[in-house]
């Protein structure tokens, strides 16, 4: 007899284990299907840095997910734009808003280690590693059959409802023939942590150019994790470069700020391409976090979108305890999330399309906006974008109690 569940998650990764963790308080009977084995972590785990907007801290606090870091967050106190070429700039601090910090910085793999001890903690919690998914069958009495692969072969399983946490190149999205709007920026981003003369103060840096931004963001460790987007094209040049070219190449992108550059990590690239679902449910089955909207990660507002995903189905599957993969919890959950995707999609996408443009007429109009976004009314919304309160914001979100 196929085994059954409230809730299956495909993909163990940082959305689908956080939602994993916010169901477990519900008494959900809930699965996780992971393609790492036990003792391993899913590759997304890296040396990339995270930057936790305060809702997301609020929600993983809530969760008892902060409290496992083996290394102290660095808190983003301060943000200081500007772009190459244009006058103007954008500086924010979290103290004129009555705040200790607007976000935190954390590394993806003591992240994913924090993620690890916690699922550990949930005995109803049953996971599947590691584990293929294969594809999706009909509905059977109310569920979804699901048919996945393991060492032992392959077989069914039964939930109600199906979530699809398994990243950009969504299976589950290919299974439910939801097809996806494609945009290449032409962009690869690399990704590193150096060491710099002066330690992280709380300030994080990014400065834009015609080929993507460049940031250096503090993290707890009194190093900076850095991003530095390059055309395509330039891309395997670059990771070609020795440290000290590197380091020299990320100087003059972000000049002297922080003080000189002086030693730098490994290097890791990611082609920048946006990826969003046409639709973001099927029959009781429904996508989050990558697999439904892969987005530019200029703002850094690309998993704290996906755990806003993964909390508000939570907070659905809470407030009805009935049918978890019912037509009208899925319709809910699209309507509730509509405003905060579509304005987090179009400030990434639309912001880095304009910051890149290397058309003569943007450039009066970008520092126009720089200085615009001074001002008190602007700069309040930019904060509580930034900060992670857009459209209908999850409670845990709001920091209120699990």
């Amino acid at each position: 007899m196929s085994e059954r569940h409230d809730v299956l998650i495909v993909g163990g990764g940082l959305v689908g284990a956080s939602l994993a963790i916010a169901l477990d308080r519900l008494g959900r009977d809930v699965g996780l299907i992971e393609a790492s084995a036990a003792g391993g972590l899913p590759a997304v785990f890296d040396q990339r840095n995270l930057s936790f907007a305060a809702a997301t801290v609020n929600a993983l606090t809530a969760l008892g997910v902060m409290q496992k870091l083996a290394m102290a967050p660095g808190p983003i106190r301060r943000i200081h734009v500007s772009r190459a070429g244009d006058f103007g700039r954008v500086q924010l601090d979290a103290a004129d808003y009555n705040r200790p910090w607007f976000g935190q910085v954390v590394v993806a793999r003591d992240f994913g280690h924090a993620l690890e001890a916690r699922l550990q903690e949930l005995p109803r919690l049953r996971r599947y590693r590691p584990m293929r998914f294969l594809g999706l069958g009909g509905v059977v009495e109310g569920c979804r059959q699901v048919h996945v692969a393991d060492a032992a072969g392959e077989r069914t399983l039964l939930a109600r409802l199906v979530v699809g946490a398994d990243g950009t190149a969504s299976a589950v999205r290919e299974a439910l023939a939801i097809e996806v709007d494609r945009h290449d920026f032409q962009q690869t981003l690399f990704v590193a942590r150096v060491r710099s003369q002066r330690a992280p103060d709380g300030t994080a840096w990014e400065r834009f150019t015609d080929t993507g931004p460049t940031a250096l963001l503090p993290r707890g460790d009194r190093h900076f994790g850095t991003v530095h987007g390059v055309a395509r094209q330039d891309a395997d040049a670059v990771m070609a470069l020795d440290d000290a070219a590197w380091l020299q190449r990320l100087q003059h992108a972000i000049g002297w700020r922080a003080g000189r550059l002086l030693e730098s990590g490994p290097r890791s690239a990611y082609p920048l391409i946006q990826v969003l679902a046409r639709a973001l449910a099927g029959e009781r089955a429904v996508l989050l976090g990558n697999a439904a909207q892969t987005i530019h990660p200029l703002g850094a507002q690309g998993f704290n979108l996906g755990l806003r995903d993964a909390l508000t189905l939570a907070e659905l599957l809470e407030d009805d305890a009935g049918d978890a993969g019912s037509d009208a919890l899925l319709r809910a959950y699209v309507a509730r999330r509509e405003e905060d995707r579509q304005q987090t999609v179009a400030f990434s996408g639309g912001l880095a399309r304009l910051t890149s443009n290397p058309a003569p007429l943007m450039r009066p109009l970008r520092s126009l906006g720089l200085v615009a976004a001074q001002r008190g009314s602007v700069q309040s919304m930019l904060v509580g974008g930034a900060m992670g309160f857009r459209g209908v914001v999850p409670r845990l979100c709001r920091g209120e109690a699990a």
